[in-house]
């Protein structure tokens, strides 16, 4: 089955408010140019707001109906997640790294030299 078979959609939807946001000045320009310069500029100008409009009607129109055919995500049954075994072994100790020969302790890295920081500038006259 096609998707241009079956429900039909809508040819127009609802006019997106931001839209306005751009007509409304080219009404305006239209009103203008129709007023002073040419009565023609100014219809023309109208057409174009008006053909924004349209544009932005048909872009927002509504999607079709899901088919009855194909159940929608959320129903579909999730698959199993695979089985995990334990963590760790049961009763064995966990492994750990071995002491050095003095038994002080973990090894340590060499210490680093601090950083030397500069001073304020020395003082001038």
């Amino acid at each position: 089955m096609s998707p241009r078979e079956g429900t039909s959609r809508r040819k127009f939807g609802r006019i997106d408010p931001f839209c306005l946001m751009a007509v409304l000045p080219v009404l305006l320009v239209a009103g203008i140019l129709g007023a002073l310069v040419h009565i023609g500029l100014g219809i023309g100008f109208a057409v174009f707001a008006v053909l924004i409009l349209v544009f932005d009607s048909w872009v927002n129109r509504p999607r079709p109906a899901p088919q009855a055919e194909r159940p929608p995500r959320a129903a579909r049954p999730a698959a199993p997640p695979p089985p995990r075994g334990p963590a760790r072994a049961p009763g064995r100790a966990p492994v750990r790294a071995p002491r050095p020969q003095d038994a002080r302790g973990p090894a340590r890295a060499p210490a680093r030299a601090p950083v030397r920081r500069g001073g304020p500038p020395p003082a001038g006259r």
